[in-house]
């Protein structure tokens, strides 16, 4: 059977649904582009001011929902401009529609209004405006906010990844950018806007949102409601420079030799994966991963950790076993449990990594707040049920959870943590934008660490453990999606692009280890037929040793 070459958009993005369209307006030397009602990169003289600025709508569970556009209306003058749109969103959590009014002015800035109404009960975690601010230039640099009760604060962004808000009770926030033009943003509801930092879930920005998390949430917004918000950006001042307004080509050129070291590559191995990983094995060989880190689970078949060892054994590849702490029995206990499942399975693990179970779900209190065993007591426990066994440190989920509990540096040997791109925004643009992120999350783990080792991974585009719902979401219809484990880019040379970038990073800031997805499975090196679609591969049909891009990047930088 003769299989057509895939098109442009599944050799890219490994997905056939179509890309937002993308919408430059301008008013003089103001400008802001368009995306799916979205306003994205206020720039003033060609200076990015604002990243974003969008009316969000969230699910219970925090899931984002994408609105459904109409009635989109652009008129343009020189120094001028006018948008609006119609949005809707219907689903399980009830109703919402909203009419949106964009107004930009070479003198008096952009304002971005909406006026909302839900058509029943709508159940939600957030449903407001939401302004990016950007990393690059505005890290550590000076800000002023205003408080809602007329009060001014002289503060800074935060320079290290900044685990709770840093700013609270929000009207306006003044910045320069870059130094000369001062940008002020004010926002005007019911309630204050507070700011997060972003970098916590990779997004490279600091995010002032609506409404402040010390009010409950989930909440119902009652049928028939009606409110409304507005965003206003007003610039004051001149940047001594301008800058290109837009983009351009971009060359990449091979430099000198940074004089730093690769990170080891790893290999993740799925607790229900591990005979199907070692049938890859002829693969693996190929890629040559130094690590592997296996999941261990008090359900798991014995013989798909058996072969994890064996996997190991067969790659001369050092075998890390993470284990989830339930903490619902004395820790000795558990530990000594989890130490003979897997010495049973004849499984000699150079190192484990050990998490309390609570801290595989999103919090912001700490474990004593929580009454989750301490870090002392859970390490204690793992050094005795594996004596002479290497300790990992940290969490089995995103940076934001070990940011906020973290265990101090002499009770581990090393400490890790994972990532996801596609914990909010879920665009091609977004996804990438998240590498910008990761120098500052480097740098906050290395002030945590003490000097002791770091390491990441398993990480990939899509998310692995979903700390904010009962689950991953599963993307039946192969879109780009949030908390989703099978990301169709995986499988595309955007994939690969990101996976070389994220890797780069790393390096740049000398982790001493980078994991990278799995062999099989959803975070895959190759392919395996699965519930999930996987467009042009499916029809390829198994057995033909079909492998995906981005197992070319992992082989090339595991060998360098």
């Amino acid at each position: 059977m003769t299989v057509a070459p895939p098109s442009r958009a599944l050799k890219l993005f490994g997905t056939e649904e179509p890309r937002a369209e993308i919408r430059t307006l301008r008013a003089g030397p103001l400008s802001v582009e368009l995306e799916a009602g979205k306003l994205r990169y206020v720039r003033m003289g060609g200076h990015e001011a604002i990243r974003g600025i969008a009316f969000v709508v969230r699910g219970p569970a925090w899931q984002t929902y994408h609105p459904a556009i109409s009635n989109l209306s652009i008129e343009e003058g020189g120094d001028s401009f006018r948008a609006s749109y119609d949005g809707e969103v219907d689903e399980a959590s009830g109703s919402i529609s909203f009419h949106a009014e964009i107004a930009g002015s070479a003198t008096d800035g952009l304002k971005f209004s909406v006026a909302a109404r839900t058509g029943s009960d709508f159940e939600t975690s957030r449903t407001g405006f939401v302004i990016l601010h950007a990393v690059d230039g505005v890290a550590g640099q000076p800000c002023t906010i205003l408080h809602v009760d007329g009060s001014a604060e002289e503060t800074i962004f935060p320079d290290h990844v900044m685990p709770l808000q840093p700013f609270f009770d929000m009207r306006a926030i003044t910045h320069e950018a870059p130094p000369g033009l001062r940008v002020t943003c004010r926002m005007e509801g019911e309630h204050a806007w507070e700011c997060e930092d972003q970098r916590n879930w990779t997004d490279a920005s600091y995010k002032t949102y609506y409404r402040p998390l010390s009010l409950p949430f989930p909440y119902t917004i009652d049928g028939g409601s009606e409110f409304n918000q507005s965003v206003a950006v007003t610039f004051d001042g001149a940047a001594g420079d301008s800058a290109a307004d837009g983009y351009s080509a971009i060359a990449v050129t091979l430099g000198a030799g940074s004089g730093k070291k690769m990170p080891r590559i790893g290999i993740g191995v799925p607790a229900d994966l591990g005979r199907k990983s070692l049938e890859a094995l002829d693969l693996l060989q190929g890629v040559g991963p130094q690590l592997l880190i296996a999941e261990y689970r008090a359900d798991q078949n014995e013989a798909d950790l058996s072969a994890c060892q064996q996997l190991a054994d067969a790659l001369e590849a050092e075998l890390v076993v993470e284990i989830v702490a339930p903490c619902e029995r004395p820790l000795t206990e558990e530990m000594s449990h989890a130490a003979g499942a897997i010495a049973a399975a004849e499984v000699k693990p150079d190192a484990v990594i050990v998490a309390q179970a609570r801290l595989m779900d999103f919090t912001l209190e700490t474990l004593e707040a929580l009454g989750v065993p301490s870090f002392e007591e859970t390490y204690s426990a793992a050094r005795q049920a594996f004596p002479g066994v290497a300790l990992g440190g940290g969490v089995l989920t995103n940076f934001t959870e070990l940011n906020r509990n973290h265990p101090t540096p002499d009770l581990y040997d090393f400490i890790s943590h994972l990532t996801s791109a596609v914990v909010h925004e879920v665009d091609d643009r977004s996804v990438m934008e998240t590498l910008q992120s990761l120098p500052s999350l480097i740098g906050s783990v290395r002030a945590m660490a003490g000097g002791k080792t770091y390491r990441v991974g398993p990480s990939a585009i899509g998310m692995r453990y979903n700390p904010y719902g009962p689950s991953t979401y599963d993307n039946k219809t192969n879109i780009r999606m949030a908390f989703n484990q099978q990301d169709p880019r995986h499988r595309a040379l955007a994939g690969s692009a990101f996976t070389l970038g994220y890797v780069a990073r790393m390096a740049a800031g000398e982790v001493e280890a980078v994991s990278l997805g799995a062999a099989v499975g959803e975070f895959g090196l190759a392919y395996r037929k699965m519930a999930h679609p996987q467009p042009w591969y499916d029809d390829l049909g198994d057995g033909g040793g079909w492998v995906f891009p981005h197992c070319h990047i992992v082989a090339a930088v595991a060998g360098a």
